[in-house]
């Protein structure tokens, strides 16, 4: 008997201390392994999935083995953890250890090269030009740092230094070259240059649908807005591929849904929306309830054209959550694209039941309704939002624009109409402001009024230099010369 119970006090006891270790917290950096090198914070590893989790804790073992080992050795193990931090997007965390790896081996432009990419992701451009720069001092052909240190000079508005970098690498790299030069001319006015550049980059990558918004602003530039507003139709996400292996070679390193989707969105940047459809594909295999993941795969299967495909996956995202604003507009976009504003409607009264204080949905959904002439109904829903935030502008404009100029006459009201436009005008003037107080004006029949307000709206569109907004206002301007000018 005395045995059994010793036995079951042992038990007890290691029970004890299991417990007692599970309950440990969890560390929150990786400790410098010499004086000198910087901590590195730790993403908390068990909120990941096991896969992701599990390839950290590797490399923290092999790290720690190199501790002792060479300065080269040790830097490797730091630029190898650095870049697994990097791949799934732990940022602050893949700086430290790039530092670390930088300071063992300054030599090594392998790390002054992700380092410099880390600060280009995260917009720190000065940062990004110093390593970038500190990476060609090393290692002078390294032809990706070239383009990226001019992406990054153009950030900075560094434009000599920018075109400097793009004319390098013209030979290697052709349509990067012109792409880059004619964002420099771009910023410098020369704008007939940069439409030279910028057609001819899209005559040969026309998947680089980004370049059609460069192009809309040179058209604009040089006042050809018909052109300009056919480019920015035309716009969309696809980039121009660097092609630099160095950051390239991070892309082996994904595993699980947090890295396959960072895959994918990279790929769709750059315009390959085949390989980004099968990365958020793997992702969702292995995140089964990710709505992120779908939506993602939703717009990359847009662009490759399967409407009724993209359809499909974006209402799964926003069934698995409807709470995810992302996921709600991205479906409504499309389905209004599709032609279907009775299903974008109940996606948005479904969306604004589960987040009533998004002010973008509540908007959007009181557009809908008022082009669906249920105007009584946007003008309830505005109001109300109107009475929970009166400090938000896109709100209160909506509502003071249905007020004024409703087709349907009975919910019109002039009066508080312009109380709501004098308000936001005064708290933030701009033209289309100083448009909503005209209308509020004309539907109280305040002709001469509003079309001096009208008068007044494009010429600060025009002190602005906002040729296309004047170019608007224009056009409704003989609206409110009319003897009745009521909407």
């Amino acid at each position: 008997m005395r045995d059994l119970f010793v036995a079951c006090v042992m038990a007890l006891a290691l029970a004890s201390s299991g417990r007692a270790t599970a309950q440990e917290p969890a560390p929150t950096e990786i400790a410098p392994a010499r004086n000198g090198l910087r901590a590195v914070p730790l993403p908390r590893l068990n909120d990941l999935e096991p896969a992701v989790s599990d390839q950290i804790r590797e490399q923290q073992r092999v790290l720690a083995a190199s501790g002792t080992s060479s300065g080269a050795k040790l830097a490797d193990g730091y630029g190898q953890i650095g870049r697994l931090f990097h791949v799934y997007e732990f940022f602050d965390s893949a700086e430290a250890a790039y530092l670390n790896a930088v300071r063992l081996a300054p030599n090594d432009a392998t790390w002054l090269h992700l380092l410099g990419y880390v600060y280009q992701q995260t917009g720190r451009l000065d940062a990004a030009a110093e390593q970038f720069e500190g990476a060609l001092r090393v290692q002078a052909d390294d032809r990706a740092a070239t383009v990226r240190l001019g992406q990054v000079y153009l950030g900075l508005n560094r434009l000599r230094e920018a075109r400097e970098q793009f004319q390098s690498v013209e030979a290697v790299f052709p349509m990067l070259s012109r792409n880059g030069l004619g964002e420099v001319a771009l910023r410098e006015r020369r704008y007939d240059e940069a439409v030279s550049h910028f057609r001819a980059v899209l005559a040969r990558v026309p998947q680089a649908t980004s370049v059609h918004y460069s192009l809309a602003m040179a058209y604009r530039g040089l006042g050809r807005l018909d052109e300009a507003r056919s480019e920015l139709e035309r716009r969309g996400p696809g980039g121009l591929n660097i092609g630099d292996p160095i950051v390239d070679s991070l892309q082996a390193l994904v595993r699980g849904e947090r890295g396959l989707v960072a895959q994918g969105r990279k790929a769709y940047e750059a315009g390959q929306y085949k390989e980004a459809a099968i990365a958020f594909t793997k992702a969702i295999e292995a995140a089964p309830s990710s709505a992120t993941a779908r939506v993602n795969l939703g717009l990359t299967q847009l662009q490759l054209g399967n409407t009724a495909a993209a359809i499909a996956t974006l209402q799964q995202a926003f069934d698995l959550a409807p709470e995810d604003t992302n996921a709600s507009r991205e479906l409504v976009r499309v389905l209004l694209r599709a032609g279907r504003a009775e299903d974008a409607t109940r996606v948005l009264e479904k969306s604004h039941s589960v987040n009533a204080d998004d002010e973008e949905t509540l908007v959007s959904l009181s557009i809908l309704l008022a082009q669906q002439t249920r105007f009584r109904e946007a003008v309830a829903l505005l109001a109300e939002g109107n009475q929970r935030f009166p400090e938000r502008t896109a709100t209160a404009t909506t509502l003071a624009r249905l007020l004024a100029s409703s087709p349907d006459l009975s919910v019109r009201d002039g009066r508080r109409a312009l109380d709501l436009a004098n308000a936001v005008d005064s708290a933030e003037p701009t033209p289309v402001h100083g448009e909503t107080i005209a209308l509020a004006l004309a539907e109280l029949g305040r002709c001469d009024e509003a079309l001096s307000q009208m008068k007044r709206a494009i010429a600060e569109a025009e002190q602005e230099k906002d040729v296309a907004e004047a170019a608007r206002l224009r056009s409704e301007m003989p609206k409110y010369e009319r003897v009745s000018c009521r909407p």
